[in-house]
């Protein structure tokens, strides 16, 4: 190896096994043998004469020199994003991209739909290939490189603040909704009688039920559900049973045909839609996705 030149494919190698924690990863993603990346990542550390990864069974982690170099790594990479992103892109910005999102399994697909349409209407049409899951499962694909963006109804963890951003997409109101003829009764405060309440499971841990729900119905009431799953709780608001609680983005459509109504609980906290992305350092080439969503008007 040439001494006044670092070999930035050796780098690349490297810096990609660092962001997936794995040589088997790191080669699917950069389509190669696995032991070409291991010897691409061997003959860098021949270069500065120093390890940069612990070789565990299952995973790998950075040595001190290892995680140095990963920052100057990221940076140049980062610089790699900027360049295609101000000159190679321009050219091929007709033909569009792929936009990978992960969906959190209680954030409303009506929501989803609306942000995906506006991010469609604000340029070209690249593809949009949408994953649902947990949060962990999502996580660690994103984590790989395998997605551009989550989109959740929580805070990324404590534990991944140092690897990810994020931003606030929208919020919506928790509502108590069902068929009219029982929102009707509720309006008028008329006696419900007792009544199945099917509760959204609220991410941030609020008294929802006794503080903003039971004083509003009463106290013949029984939870027969509870979920973070909205298009659930939207089948049970249209199916006359009961009365579901959820955020309202998630029944839009019922609303506005009138399948079904319902009352917001205004003094009950919002929930909000946040969008996740890798740091721009740890990110592979390619614009900031977070950027492609516009906020809720």
């Amino acid at each position: 190896m040439n001494d006044e030149w670092l070999n930035f494919r050796h780098l690349f190698a490297f810096w990609t096994v660092a962001r997936t924690g794995s040589f088997t990863r790191a080669a699917t993603q950069m389509r190669v043998a696995q032991s070409a990346v291991s010897a691409q990542v061997a003959e860098l550390e021949g270069y500065f004469e120093e390890r940069l990864l612990v070789r565990n069974h299952r995973s790998v982690s950075l040595t001190p020199f290892g995680q140095e170099l990963l920052g100057h790594a990221s940076g140049i990479f980062a610089q790699s994003r900027a360049i295609n992103s101000e000159l190679k892109d321009k050219k091929t910005e007709t033909v569009g991209r792929v936009l990978r999102v992960g969906v959190v399994g209680g954030a409303s697909r009506n929501f989803v739909f609306r942000l995906i349409e506006r991010y469609r209407a604000r340029g070209p049409r690249g593809r949009v290939v949408v994953t649902t899951g947990s949060y962990e499962e999502l996580y660690g694909l994103l984590r790989r490189s395998e997605l551009d963006t989550i989109v959740t109804l929580e805070l990324p963890k404590k534990a991944d603040m140092g690897v990810v951003t994020y931003r606030k997409l929208g919020e919506s109101r928790l509502c108590i909704a069902g068929v009219p003829q029982l929102i009707v009764k509720l309006r008028g405060r008329r006696a419900l009688g007792p009544v199945e309440v099917f509760m959204f499971r609220h991410p941030f841990e609020v008294e929802v039920l006794e503080r903003h729900v039971r004083p509003r119905l009463g106290a013949a009431i029984t939870v027969s559900l509870e979920t973070d799953d909205v298009p659930l709780l939207r089948f049970f608001a249209n199916s006359g049973e009961g009365l579901a609680v959820l955020p309202r983005v998630g029944l839009l459509e019922d609303l506005e045909s009138g399948i079904v109504d319902a009352i917001d609980l205004d003094h009950c906290p919002e929930v909000n839609i946040y969008g996740i992305a890798l740091q721009e350092g740890l990110r592979g080439v390619g614009p900031d996705p977070l950027h492609f969503w516009p906020l809720e008007p």
